[in-house]
């Protein structure tokens, strides 16, 4: 069992049976006249309707002990061979023609599965998926235990991506082969749409660093709607298109923070600049009730929650940022008043760059198609040392079969009740 503690749940049947057997306290004695020729009918009648009650009384116990039993992971004990070794290859390394000539080159003995959930078996005219996933590896590395062998070799690119939680713990020998990549991929994710051009985003790399690339388009594009379609390497993909929007920002500001102000307004025109996109900056007396990138409370009256995405002055002289989260969903202090010092060292800027959050659009699509590869030492798990003899024996995951039988038994339950009337 995986979690065996649900089992002490199974005291519970006795709550059922315990109720069954109370209800049936003595009846209370009515004297009428004869009923000798009802006696024999209502004997038999009295009996099947007690054996219909135990049967279903069995059968909704038995029910409930196989959802504890599924809630506790149900493992069997099974034989294994401890010379035996395991292959494990990742899905999208099916077209490694070096991988496959080294696959092609073992016995048929040898046992050559995926890395994916329920670990099936390889197949030579195994098909690529359009979009491959990224197999959670840690995850993966706890149902390893179910393998008949103690030897696991994992052939795999070991995309950070598939790394989550916390570093498992193994008593199965396992040998990570990274299969590395030193060819330069490029994916584009999304095309921005200006005034006069159209902007590529593409995601470009390797397994050892991954960045943006963007390229103005000319020719070799069409558009409708909100997707664009362009030929990379021969072949017609469709992206995204986004409408790059003008970024209104209001501030909102006493006379004492007329400085701070000027500062703020001068370094969104260098962002408006740099990032060749308009930023709208206006100062307004009154609290503002329309949605726009980015408020600015720059008041000594207290401020108070309001929708939207918020930079609030709260001065903090400790803080070594002049912009840090307040704990609050889109809500951030502006620790200090701003001058030419702080401004420039403390790189604020770059600060209310990352407050504005423009690459909101692509940041989901970085992390679907990100191919930075981790170091083997940095994948492996937890090796807890040699298994002792109770403990060498694999355990088959049989909770699938449990779940069948629950079904059974619940369609059988129904059915009992329903031609039994109970």
């Amino acid at each position: 069992m995986t979690h065996p503690t649900y089992l002490w749940a199974l005291l519970g049947l006795l709550v059922p049976l315990a109720i069954h057997l109370w209800s049936k306290k003595e009846a209370k004695t009515i004297k009428i006249g004869s009923v000798q020729l009802l006696d024999e009918s209502n004997s038999r009648q009295s009996s099947s309707i007690q054996l219909n009650e135990w049967l279903l009384l069995l059968l909704r116990m038995l029910i409930l002990a196989l959802v504890l039993l599924l809630m506790a992971g149900p493992q069997w004990r099974i034989q294994h061979n401890k010379k035996q070794i395991t292959y494990l290859v990742e899905p999208s390394l099916a077209n490694y023609s070096s991988l496959m000539g080294l696959l092609d080159s073992l016995s048929e003995s040898s046992q050559v599965l995926l890395l994916k959930q329920g670990f099936p078996e390889w197949e030579q005219d195994f098909e690529l998926p359009s979009e491959p996933m990224v197999p959670q590896y840690w995850q993966l590395v706890q149902r390893m235990d179910s393998l008949a062998s103690d030897s696991i070799v994992v052939f795999t690119r070991a995309y950070v991506e598939g790394v989550k939680s916390m570093r498992p713990k193994t008593r199965k020998k396992i040998h990570w082969v990274v299969m590395e990549s030193d060819t330069l991929f490029e994916k584009p994710l999304l095309a921005y749409q200006r005034e006069k051009d159209m902007e590529l985003v593409s995601l470009q790399g390797n397994g050892q660093t991954t960045y943006f690339k963007k390229q103005t388009l000319s020719d070799g594009f069409s558009h409708a709607g909100d997707s664009l379609k362009l030929e990379v390497d021969g072949n017609m993909q469709t992206v995204p298109l986004v409408d790059l929007d003008t970024v209104h920002v209001n501030i909102m500001a006493d006379t004492e923070f007329e400085t701070d102000r000027q500062y703020l307004e001068a370094s969104f025109r260098a962002l408006s600049k740099f990032l060749d996109r308009k930023i709208q900056v206006q100062s307004v007396d009154a609290d503002v009730e329309n949605e726009v990138g980015l408020n600015i409370w720059l008041r000594k009256k207290k401020w108070e929650p309001k929708p939207g995405k918020w930079l609030v002055f709260k001065e903090d002289i400790l803080s070594n940022t002049l912009i840090k989260e307040s704990g609050q969903s889109n809500v951030y202090w502006l620790t200090s008043t701003l001058n030419t010092e702080n401004t420039t060292q403390k790189h604020f800027t770059e600060q209310l760059l990352r407050l504005l959050d423009l690459d909101a659009a692509v940041t989901p699509l970085v992390t679907q198609y990100d191919q930075r590869q981790m170091d083997v030492a940095e994948l492996k798990p937890n090796y807890v040392g040699e298994p002792k003899k109770k403990e060498r024996t694999t355990l088959l995951d049989v909770s699938q079969w449990v779940f069948w039988i629950l079904v059974i038994f619940m369609v059988v339950e129904r059915v009992t009740a329903y031609v039994k009337r109970q």
